[in-house]
């Protein structure tokens, strides 16, 4: 519609409405987001697309003297830094790339021992999509009746006295009797989850439906079907690996029994 009628005055507003929503949504995020952060200045720093630049330096110091703990007294990452940030000899990197498998690269070179141990750290940070898997898994976790179930368990055990673990400990973990009231538990609750989750599927390939979207991507197909292709094809060489490195054991074998003989 946009395309076949740009003027429109419905079109024409529709739009108005997105960029404010848009540049709103943006002054909101740079009033709340801790954009000014020292800790998160230093840790952008280890980005290659800034290496070269006079500011990164400054961050990378900023970051290791942040992360000093993980550097052995002996080393001193200042003049890794430099050598770093005009090192001609590093891989390109494009915007975009894949960040920690460039630096695994620099690490394999292992000519900035202290960097490494300050990058490894920055690195090992909690961050990407796994923070906004977490926020999805939170969502499932602390639900109100999930919540309201932990609290009275929690509450449960202080009233007795007792922990989780003395609550329901064995003699033999092996072999000594499960608690049968805890089992029935566990395959109700599992039970309503997969019955929950069910729900949120169908409710979405409604919506799906209602609006003419589809469920799947042609871009996560493709990957899926090259994936399974290079799978197919790495299975024969590995075989093929195995037997070269058999043959040559026999063969080395033999040469030894041969020369026990002489």
């Amino acid at each position: 519609m946009v395309a076949a009628h740009p003027k429109h005055p419905e079109i024409l507003a529709f739009i108005e409405n997105v960029s404010k929503a848009y540049i709103t949504c943006g002054k909101y995020m740079q009033v709340k987001l801790p954009l000014k952060s020292k800790t998160l200045q230093a840790l952008s720093s280890i980005d290659p697309v800034v290496r070269g630049h006079s500011q990164a330096v400054t961050q990378l110091k900023e970051l290791a003297n942040i992360l000093k703990h993980l550097v052995p007294t002996e080393c001193d990452p200042s003049l890794d830094i430099l050598r770093y940030n005009v090192d001609p000899n590093l891989p390109n990197y494009q915007d975009g790339d894949d960040i920690v498998k460039w630096w695994a690269h620099v690490f394999r070179l292992e000519k900035y021992p202290a960097l490494t141990q300050v990058v490894r750290g920055a690195l090992s940070i909690f961050h990407g999509p796994l923070v906004e898997a977490s926020f999805s898994l939170m969502g499932d976790v602390m639900r109100i009746a999930t919540f309201n179930a932990v609290q009275t368990v929690k509450y449960t055990l202080r009233s007795r006295g007792r922990t989780g673990i003395t609550m329901f400990k064995r003699e033999d973990v092996k072999l000594g009797p499960v608690d049968k009231t805890v089992c029935r538990n566990i395959r109700a609750a599992g039970k309503k989850d997969k019955s929950l989750r069910g729900k949120r599927i169908e409710e979405k390939k409604k919506r799906q439906a209602d609006y003419g979207s589809r469920a799947s991507c042609r871009s996560a197909e493709r990957a899926k079907t090259t994936a399974q292709a290079e799978e197919k094809q790495e299975w024969p060489r590995h075989v093929a690996k195995q037997k070269n490195a058999a043959r040559r054991k026999a063969l080395e074998t033999l040469a030894i029994a041969k020369k026990k003989k002489k």
